[in-house]
């Protein structure tokens, strides 16, 4: 057998997948190729922080469940809720930025 018949990279075996492909609902079209779903769970990060931006993180939380009367609230609530504030405020991510550069001096 030849190499090109074993071959699982053959223009047939692309044809069948591209043809297995699912299509879209409304228009019945399969999406072009390289197009991907939108990834829709979550992305787990870690970080390392110090001890003192550890104790730091902590303190802000229990401040935070303190206010909102939240008796558990969870690190990642704090995170996001910081993402969304520095995503709608220009001015909260030039402060967050010149601390960036501050710390990196």
């Amino acid at each position: 057998m030849s190499a090109a018949a074993r071959s699982s990279s053959s223009a047939g075996r692309f044809k069948a997948v591209a043809g297995a492909r699912l299509k879209d609902a409304e228009t019945g079209q399969t999406p072009e190729r390289g197009t991907s779903a939108r990834r829709t769970k979550p992305i787990r990060i870690t970080i390392d922080l110090t001890p003192e931006d550890y104790q730091r993180m902590k303190d802000a939380v229990a401040e935070l469940a303190r206010v909102t009367d939240i008796p558990t609230l969870a690190h990642s609530r704090m995170w996001r809720a910081l993402l969304h504030q520095i995503q709608d405020d220009p001015d909260l991510l030039a402060e967050v930025a010149a601390q960036i550069k501050a710390d990196q001096d």
